[in-house]
């Protein structure tokens, strides 16, 4: 992309053209996938939903009257019913009681239980942020590795010319034996940070292969070609988007409506429960049958060493999910403010590299070159002139990968994505 280096005909350097990125085979991997794959796949987003799922059983359950109670009794003397007709004691009744809360606990109950489900879901969707804003952290590391592994196979074959050159001169008497050595230490440092860069890159593919489920090994195409993401609003818009859309602070807002709830449930815990059943009796023949029913209270009578103290644990905890709703409010907008900053400063960067830097790199190896081929320049500077640009080719990508880094750690405090 920024070479348009000059060579000689004198120095013949032919560059050869980027080798094709061999080491995975198949179709580009492309980052839309890789995330709908991920949304699909990933355990931690099933084990989530799974949580959602089963809390939204839960409000039914807890607003739903208790089990009626259903008895068989029999009162005589010998086998069951051998005195039924024989003793005036004996009988066989049948009775069904129902045990009704204090009129509000069950809404309240269920209110409790409807909150905590509000809150499940907006976990879960806290958590698809996350998950997917790791998969792309990963994915703009295998790009930067990537291409960081293409450029510097670029100056590799430049530097193997360049041993060449210093070969044939030095065979003609125009140049020094250090000459040939400085460019094979070159040529083997390149070397060494090509493995560095293949051990990085495959870590890379791994840990995406681990957001997508999939084995460690599993072979991943080559990443497509990085259009850099347009620069996002000004930060205040942001903090009012995240206080708009993130799942984090939703969830919080459940937990404080969920608390309150609770507070007003075990304020409740102060009246009384009750209980009515009904009954019949069957005597047998010496006398009628009769029914009987009945009506219970339980009463809260040691109030001051339960229920008060629950109300105080319960006003406690709302007090605290409060706080919590604040501190995590107050971290998302840090979150926000530290990311925008690497943001812009890596958007700088990368305009400043691409538009100043390394076109003024590639005028400087041109002119090393020249001036080397005329005998002004010695070999060292062809040398440093060549590493330089290397350099700020690669700080350039890394730059570019770093911008949209901090975009992709941006999207799950504010809620919503930033990037198309």
């Amino acid at each position: 992309m920024f070479r348009a280096r000059c060579c000689c005909v004198a120095l013949t350097l032919v560059l050869l053209e980027a080798p094709v990125f061999g080491q995975h085979q198949g179709e580009p991997a492309r980052l839309d996938r890789l995330l709908e794959e991920a949304r699909f796949s990933n355990p931690r987003l099933k084990a989530a939903r799974a949580r959602w799922e089963a809390a939204t059983k839960r409000p039914s359950q807890e607003g739903t009257l208790p089990d009626p109670r259903v008895s068989v009794r029999n009162f005589g003397v010998g086998r069951p019913g051998s005195a039924l007709h024989t003793s005036n004691f004996a009988f066989v009744s049948l009775g069904v009681s129902q045990e009704i809360p204090f009129p509000g606990k069950l809404k309240l109950r269920k209110n409790v239980a409807l909150e905590e489900a509000r809150a499940e879901k907006q976990r879960y969707q806290q958590l698809e942020l996350d998950v997917l804003s790791r998969v792309k952290l990963h994915y703009y590391d295998y790009y930067y590795f990537a291409k960081a592994l293409e450029t510097v196979a670029k100056d590799r074959d430049l530097l193997a010319q360049f041993v060449k050159i210093a070969e044939a001169r030095y065979a003609v008497g125009k140049g020094t034996q250090q000459d040939i050595l400085r460019a094979q230490l070159e040529l083997t440092l390149l070397r060494d940070r090509e493995e560095v860069l293949r051990q990085q890159r495959d870590r890379a593919v791994a840990a995406i292969n681990t957001l997508l489920d999939r084995s460690p090994d599993d072979p991943l195409g080559p990443p497509e070609e990085l259009e850099q993401a347009p620069f996002p609003t000004e930060v205040t818009e942001l903090y009012q988007q995240a206080q708009q859309h993130s799942p984090a602070l939703r969830a919080q807002e459940h937990e404080v409506s969920r608390n309150a709830a609770a507070l007003n449930l075990s304020r409740k815990g102060y009246r009384p429960d009750f209980r009515v059943g009904f009954e019949w009796q069957h005597t047998g023949s010496m006398f009628r049958d009769y029914y009987v029913a009945a009506f219970e209270a339980k009463i809260p009578l040691y109030f001051w060493r339960k229920q008060r103290l629950g109300v105080e644990e319960a006003a406690s905890k709302l007090v605290e999910a409060r706080h919590a709703y604040q501190a995590r409010t107050r971290d998302l907008l840090f979150q926000i403010k530290d990311h925008y900053l690497m943001a812009r400063a890596a958007d700088r960067l990368v305009s400043l590299y691409k538009t100043a830097i390394i076109p003024q790199a590639t005028l400087a190896l041109e002119s090393a070159i020249s001036a080397y081929e005329v005998g002004s320049a010695d070999f060292l500077t062809l040398i440093s002139a060549a590493t330089i640009l290397l350099d700020y080719e690669l700080e350039y990508y890394k730059q570019l990968a770093s911008y949209q880094q901090a975009l992709a750690r941006m999207e799950p405090a504010v809620g919503k994505t930033l990037i198309p």
